[in-house]
């Protein structure tokens, strides 16, 4: 995938490692329609369309509506989205739902345009990789965000105001009706494999403990089976991103 080469006049295009990501994935899936949000200008719907997919770039901020050939909708991510339900056979959202208010009303959202069988594909910064937690338990920030907010920012939501860890991402997407089925990640983080390498056992039976030991209805433990595979994964464990992969239910 080469994408469409960079005109000086357009603005800045945030994270194309993950669009990667996002196209070399989708391009193993059947074409159909996509909401990327938020899109930023809408480079990965101009490049998906190029692919043959459709695409409409869901963008709060119409300063970004500046690209030719790209459908815009104004979309604010936690309020109610002005399309049909079963519009889309993708949602994409690339470092969003970290900025947000209401994980859940975003993920309910995502799940009513979606047709029944599509797919949510989300990126967000992964607090759970060993790295992370290891900086958490020294300063109280994770690697992906720190340092403090700053009160004085004078736009909240350009900040990661809401991080959200794999485990409830988990939860938040199923009680959405939207069924994990994989996990991607951009890379492994070199402070992360210093700790997998060498607590790897204890992190394991830290992890089963609090899904299956503690846990005593059946029925969780039951449920917690696919949840503990993610989370013993590398992708959880070493990945600088959280990239999912979630069925409409």
């Amino acid at each position: 995938m080469s994408f469409v080469e960079k005109n000086f006049s357009e603005p800045i295009r945030h994270n194309p490692y993950l669009h990667k990501i996002v196209i070399n994935y989708l391009q193993t899936q059947k074409q159909g329609a996509v909401l990327d949000l938020p899109s930023g200008p809408g480079y990965l719907v101009r490049d998906l369309q190029a692919l043959g997919f459709q695409g409409v770039a869901g963008e709060i901020d119409e300063s970004l509506h500046c690209l030719t050939g790209v459908d815009y909708k104004k979309i604010n991510m936690t309020e109610r989205f002005d399309f049909n339900d079963e519009s889309f056979s993708y949602v994409v959202s690339v470092e969003g739902i970290e900025h947000i208010e209401n994980h859940f009303a975003f993920l309910r959202e995502a799940r009513r345009v979606l047709k029944k069988n599509g797919q949510l594909v989300l990126t967000t910064p992964n607090i759970l990789s060993l790295g992370s937690r290891w900086n958490y338990f020294w300063s109280g920030f994770h690697t992906m965000a720190s340092s403090p907010i700053p009160v004085a920012s004078p736009n909240m939501y350009f900040e990661h105001i809401n991080p959200i860890s794999l485990n409830q991402l988990y939860f938040s997407c199923a009680k959405a009706n939207l069924k994990i089925e994989k996990i991607l990640t951009h890379r492994y983080r070199a402070s992360s494999k210093i700790w997998y390498y060498l607590f790897y056992p204890l992190i394991w039976f830290s992890t089963y403990r609090a899904c299956f030991i503690r846990e005593k209805s059946a029925q969780n433990r039951a449920a917690n089976r696919d949840l503990f595979k993610f989370l013993m994964s590398k992708e959880n464990l070493l990945g600088t991103h959280t990239i999912i992969i979630a069925n409409a239910i």
